[in-house]
């Protein structure tokens, strides 16, 4: 998990310029901002989870491990869709701009071994 921080905070550094741009372009709109930071919070919240749940499963036998990984994957995901859900009906916060970081892992996951091939 330690090798995609560098791709991560590339990705991050790239998507708070863009925000930083809507900000000023749209009337120093502060739910963009607001936005933004919540997303990451929670995104980098669950990809952590998901590390320390990888890493308990681990110690538990095949059939305990992947039942373990799927109750928490259904745990974290709750709580993503409540997290966001408050995200949709707070009004200081841009939804679009909490959901986007969630895309992150992926990304930064497909970046990661797109140079590594090369």
């Amino acid at each position: 998990m330690r090798s995609l921080l560098p791709y991560y905070l590339a990705v991050n550094g790239v998507f708070f310029a863009v925000i930083l741009v809507l900000f000023f372009a749209m009337g120093y709109d502060y739910t963009l901002i607001i936005g933004g930071v919540y997303g990451n919070i929670f995104c980098v919240l669950n990809f952590w989870l998901l590390g320390i749940t990888a890493q308990n499963a681990v110690r538990k036998s095949p059939k305990k491990a992947q039942t373990y990984m799927n109750s928490m994957y259904c745990i974290r995901y709750l709580g993503l869709f409540l997290v966001m859900t408050a995200a949709a009906v707070l009004p200081f916060i841009d939804l679009l701009t909490a959901l986007i970081p969630l895309l992150f892992p992926k990304l930064v996951i497909t970046i990661r071994a797109f140079r590594e091939k090369q």
